[in-house]
């Protein structure tokens, strides 16, 4: 079992979870609020990409873990690399890609979703205290 494949899938499991409710809370709020404009439909769309990158990163926590599942990094790398062909998602790579690789590339989609996250809270902060500039 690798257990950096492992600890590495429970860091991305925890911020898809928490960033997901979290923001799947705060669009309940904007849903059930009075008001309604251009300002919360964009708050809205921004939630939901973030719900898409949280989403994403549960998938890759799994993929991990399918690593980990294996006795060497290498024969779980290339069973995840396996699943993602039959499911279509990827075609099967002429050269495996190690941990390191694909943990840098998972590493770069979780900066994507912690921005995404922002831009959201900003909206979300924006809409409700300001009423997104249009009356206090």
């Amino acid at each position: 079992m690798n257990e950096r494949a492992s600890a590495f899938a429970s860091r991305l499991q925890r911020q898809g979870l928490y960033l997901g409710i979290l923001t799947l809370f705060l669009m309940l709020l904007l849903l059930l609020g009075d008001e309604r404009g251009w300002g919360h439909a964009l708050a809205v769309a921004s939630g939901l990409i973030v719900l898409f990158f949280a989403v994403y990163m549960l998938f890759d926590a799994a993929l991990f873990r399918l690593i980990a599942s294996h006795a060497s990094e290498e024969e779980g790398c290339h069973a995840v690399d396996t699943l993602l062909a039959r499911l279509h998602l990827r075609k099967l790579p002429q050269a495996t890609p190690l941990l390191d690789a694909r943990m840098a590339g998972t590493n770069r989609l979780l900066l994507k979703l912690h921005l995404a996250f922002a831009a959201f809270l900003v909206l979300f902060a924006a809409i409700t205290t300001y009423g997104l500039w249009g009356h206090p």
